[in-house]
């Protein structure tokens, strides 16, 4: 039995590998950017990828110009910088949705459709963005509520340890409002849920990389045979959300019959899914509903915390902003009540500290583009064929001295001041929200809630990192994510 198995284990291995060296072999039939240059066959660049991405691509750039391409954990993909990264976000040839799902499966995961993204980001633009005034002072509201609940009145400095857990808990609360209404917003499992699903998702999707150095299908299996026969919490989470929302579904379709045209319906997330063409209102798909909620949860909720979070970093380490920054907010929310979108635009250094922070959080490498047209055609005369991954060498926009001086690294809180570059612009030289075509749809109001709650922070509290400097990131394949060191929180003296 044992030579069986080995025999079997053997023989996948060689077709893998025959399959992956025809693969490269095939990629030259047309004018692909050139593939750098590798020792080890299967294994590629994935060793000095993950030793240290910065300086492998540093590398690779000095020696192969602005594109080239890269062989990681069995998938080989383009890399494009400063000069070329716009192409990419303004094709309609290619999609970061399908490039996602092979690593992250939601839509499978979820019971949504392999696009979902698409409509994803309808939903954020048209409820959350275009809403925003619609929910500014519940927001608002939400924010002072729950930090004055979680963080408290700090008399005495409080040091928080799980800064991010936090912050989870402070803006899960008015995304709840958006998602599914102010009758469910204040109902502590869909709370719960919609707080937590992002690192539950995360928790279901710890599978080895390395399994990709086999074939890339094997990896994407073994995610998606982990959802179907793991313990498999998230599927037990959307029973819950569709159990939560059912009721409130069938009273509003009730009322809407009974009222017609005199009813006026909320404004949130739910709503907006039953009021799509095609919606059977007789027998709604509870399903394709909670999927929805959840999907957005995720790509919103993770994105936002993660920012928040590198602002107070950067915030907290730099005390020679501390005070002008406490004079803007006195002066454009002197009542701690925000009543319109105009007094969060006229902050503009808090505007242009968030940005500067944005800037410099070290993601190295990130959104991952496929090719779903026939070919991606570069200015340069590259061509990428259908089926290809290209993804962005942030690094190389976000700390080029061409841009942004001789020292781009340092940290300058008032870069964008006065040079009309507030952070909900994307350009070539900012892509943390990405760009053209491919632009985040959510950031509007992804920025105002972020303004909402530093305001909030700023005039409530001191705010100091234990070591009294900036912590650097952590970069996981190419990815930052904040460092978790404590902050301490204590209570702001009046003058």
């Amino acid at each position: 039995m044992n030579n069986i198995l080995i025999t079997l284990a053997v023989g996948f291995c060689i077709l893998a590998t025959f399959y992956i060296v025809n693969k490269l072999r095939n990629r030259k039939l047309v004018n692909e950017p050139p593939l750098v240059y590798y020792k080890y066959p299967i294994i590629g660049h994935t060793w000095d990828y993950c030793a240290d991405v910065d300086k492998f691509l540093l590398k690779c750039k000095q020696e192969y110009g602005e594109i080239f391409s890269i062989y990681v954990y069995g998938s080989v993909i383009t890399v494009v910088g400063k000069e070329l990264c716009y192409e990419v976000f303004n094709s309609r040839d290619v999609s970061f949705s399908a490039a996602f799902e092979d690593k992250v499966p939601v839509a499978r995961i979820l019971g949504l459709p392999l696009d979902y993204m698409s409509f994803a980001a309808e939903i954020s633009k048209n409820v959350f963005s275009d809403q925003m005034h619609s929910f500014l002072e519940k927001t608002q509201q939400s924010l002072y509520s729950r930090v004055n609940e979680i963080i408290g009145e700090c008399d005495e400095p409080k040091i928080i340890h799980d800064l991010r857990q936090v912050l989870f808990s402070i803006v899960s609360r008015p995304v709840t409002t958006i998602l599914v209404g102010d009758s469910l917003c204040h109902d502590n499992d869909l709370n719960n849920i919609f707080m937590n699903f992002s690192n539950e998702l995360y928790k279901l999707l710890k599978v080895p990389e390395s399994l990709g150095l086999i074939h890339p299908w094997i990896l994407q299996q073994s995610l998606i045979m982990r959802f179907r026969f793991g313990n498999n919490k998230i599927k037990k989470l959307q029973e819950i959300v569709i159990e939560k929302i059912k009721p409130e579904i069938e009273e509003r379709l009730r009322q809407e019959r009974k009222f017609r045209n005199n009813w006026k319906p909320p404004v949130d997330c739910i709503q907006y899914l039953l009021s799509q063409p095609g919606v059977d209102k007789e027998n709604p798909d509870y399903v394709w509903i909670s999927g929805y909620l959840l999907a957005i949860t995720f790509a919103s909720m993770s994105t936002t915390v993660s920012s928040i979070t590198n602002f107070l970093l950067d915030f907290a380490s730099r005390p020679e902003y501390w005070d002008d920054l406490l004079e803007e907010q006195e002066k454009f929310n002197p009542n701690d009540k925000l009543t319109n979108l105009d007094q969060i635009s006229k902050m503009e250094k808090l505007d242009s500290f968030l940005k500067e922070a944005f800037r410099l959080t070290g993601t190295v490498f990130s959104l991952i583009h496929r090719v779903t047209g026939s070919e991606l055609k570069f200015s340069n005369g590259y061509q990428l064929p259908r089926g290809s991954n290209v993804g962005i060498y942030l690094k190389n926009v976000h700390y080029d001295d061409e841009r942004y001086g001789p020292d781009p690294n340092k940290f300058d809180g008032y870069r964008y001041l006065g040079k009309e570059s507030p952070t909900s612009k994307v350009s070539r030289d900012f892509l943390h929200f990405g760009m053209g075509r491919h632009a985040c749809p959510g950031r509007i109001f992804a920025i105002n809630e972020i303004k909402m709650l530093s305001s909030i922070l700023i005039k409530k509290y001191k705010i100091t990192t234990k070591s009294d400097k900036r912590p650097p990131n952590f970069i996981i394949s190419g990815v930052s994510f904040p460092n978790p060191e404590p902050l301490i929180f204590e209570k702001r003296m009046k003058a």
